[in-house]
């Protein structure tokens, strides 16, 4: 069973193979499941904002398709493993991070609370909903922070592994990860 530092190794490298097109085929399929699942809840809708550098699943469609959500982003605000929600729409001024990711020069945080369903990006998974992520802990710790009944919804373009071996007691299982071939539950 892979560890966490090996399994980001690879998942990079596959990442880094796809093309253009099969990246925006992946987000509008994996779009689709998700509207026609009915996956999102109404409320508050965390969103991303996809980093080309990282080849993560691209975004602009998403923010289109829940447009009649209120949508927030994450900020990183230190880089001690912690970030924050901002409220998000159009022509909202935005900065890139140390990591060239863009986002929002609002300082005005939302309480992670009020959320009730964040998407989250990775670059692997395994079959008890166990993410693989950049290393950090970022959304780990902000996900402690939300309600419990706040839906996580993990968006992947590769099939689980198996299993994680180095999960920590800080790592957060997804509620759901969703690939363009299928919807996995946890």
């Amino acid at each position: 069973m892979p560890k966490k530092n090996a399994l980001r190794t690879i998942y990079r490298a596959k990442r880094k193979v796809l093309s253009v097109p099969e990246l925006a085929h992946a987000s509008t399929a994996i779009l689709k499941r998700i509207i026609d699942g009915n996956l999102i809840r109404e409320g508050l809708v965390m969103l991303y904002i996809d980093s080309s550098n990282h080849h993560e699943i691209p975004m602009g469609k998403w923010f289109d398709a829940f447009e009649g959500y209120q949508i927030c982003v994450p900020k990183v605000v230190n880089t001690n493993g912690e970030m924050e929600a901002v409220l998000w729409g159009n022509g909202i001024p935005v900065n890139a991070n140390q990591w060239g990711i863009l986002e929002p020069k609002s300082t005005e945080y939302i309480d992670p609370k009020r959320i009730r369903t964040v998407v989250v990006p990775l670059l692997c998974f395994d079959q008890q909903g166990h993410r693989v992520g950049y290393g950090k802990g970022y959304y780990d710790r902000f996900l402690s922070r939300c309600s419990p009944e706040c839906k996580t919804i993990g968006v992947s373009y590769f099939e689980p592994v198996k299993k994680i071996e180095d999960i920590a007691q800080t790592d957060k299982a997804l509620d759901i990860v969703v690939t363009s071939k299928s919807i996995y539950s946890f």
